[in-house]
């Protein structure tokens, strides 16, 4: 173990490299968002009444939308779409207010780029409650105009929401933790991989068959160093997440990071198999893409579980990156404990000892034949 220590921190490189892949994760924090922010939008007002102008300076007061340029010729919107230019186009047609004073139904029209399908659809939800709003202020007016009272002429049901463990509904939290869960997978499985296949190509494989251990002992001594230098690592990554951007905090430090240690004895087994299989470098990358996609993809922190195809949802079950983003989000988000989390700390233990032992067993097979 202490040759592996001199080993592991002489290459400065590698190091450098685990200790910056999780300082990465603040690009991912500011650069990952699936919120609407900012969206290049273009107003043309054919009607120029002070309902249409009172409806747009609503949609131009929303942060959603940034607000190019007022059109003179809807014909235009056609090259500022196919250039992206603009993603959102709102069209009042002339006639708009004469309908609302007959007490007719008045029509505008919303133009959204619909190539990024998940942006769309909120900025579709967004202008939809802006129009809702707009239509009770328009039937509100109406009512008081009658000389009725709105409420005793209108049903009125007050919607009391609650938004649990995140209320402020910051995605960027969300980013950050699933980002760090797949830098543990990320780094537990190439890590140990490269160490083992490092060891074939110069040449020293051969040197282990003499030395009186074990394959057991030989691969703990491989990970503790990478163990602790990933740790350190997390600390970096988990102490971002908290100032950086503002992600609670709410359950056990020592919790999440002995949880994290049974994720990085997990990802640590899969990267032994891989170094065993895997004769070079390449085929150890190639590897890895055949099997860290599919480990994320199937973990729920790129599409709802429950929105996979019932195969897909008994297969999350064999990714071990699943329970560790549940305990994750349940720990920092939730402020859940191991009353709540044993089974996902239970899965983690079984997959680690399931996979170091098999690793341990092959290795060892290896260096005997």
């Amino acid at each position: 173990m202490r040759k592996e220590f001199i080993q592991f921190f002489r290459d400065k490189a590698l190091v450098i490299l685990i200790l910056y892949t999780f300082l990465e994760i603040a690009l991912c924090g500011w650069a990952l968002t699936l919120d609407v922010k900012n969206m290049p939008s273009v107003i043309y007002d054919g009607d120029r009444s002070p309902e249409s102008r009172a409806l747009l300076q609503a949609f131009s007061r929303l942060d959603n939308f940034d607000l190019v340029a007022y059109l003179e010729d809807p014909a235009e919107i056609d090259a500022l779409m196919d250039s992206g230019e603009v993603q959102v186009a709102f069209v009042i047609p002339a006639g708009f207010s004469s309908a609302l004073t007959r007490g007719e139904t008045a029509e505008v029209q919303l133009l959204v780029d619909g190539s990024n399908s998940a942006i769309a659809g909120q900025a579709l939800t967004i202008v939809g409650g802006l129009l809702r709003e707009y239509n009770r202020e328009i039937t509100l007016t109406r009512v008081a105009r009658s000389g009725l009272g709105a409420h005793n002429f209108l049903p009125q049901v007050r919607n009391l929401v609650r938004v649990w463990y995140m209320p402020q509904l910051k995605y960027v939290h969300f980013v950050m933790l699933t980002m760090l869960t797949i830098s543990v997978l990320l780094l537990g499985v190439i890590i140990p991989a490269a160490g083992i296949v490092r060891e074939k190509e110069a040449g020293t494989f051969e040197q282990l068959m003499i030395t009186p251990i074990t394959g057991g002992e030989l691969i703990v001594a491989k990970i503790v160093p990478m163990l602790l230098v990933k740790l350190v690592g997390l600390s970096l990554g988990v102490v971002m997440s908290l100032w950086l951007f503002g992600v609670p905090l709410r359950g056990s430090v020592g919790l999440f990071y002995g949880i994290s240690v049974l994720m990085f004895l997990s990802s640590s087994g899969i990267g032994v198999l891989m170094g065993v299989f895997a004769q070079n470098m390449k085929q150890t990358l190639m590897m890895a893409f055949f099997i860290l996609f599919p480990i994320a993809f199937l973990s729920g922190t790129m599409v709802p579980i429950s929105n996979m195809p019932l195969v897909l949802q008994w297969m999350t079950f064999l990714s071990p990156l699943r329970y560790y983003v549940e305990a994750t989000l349940g720990i920092f988000l939730k402020g859940v404990g191991i009353g709540i989390l044993w089974p996902q700390t239970l899965a983690l233990t079984v997959y680690g000892l399931v996979l170091l032992i098999y690793g341990a067993f092959r290795f060892r097979s290896n260096l005997v034949q």
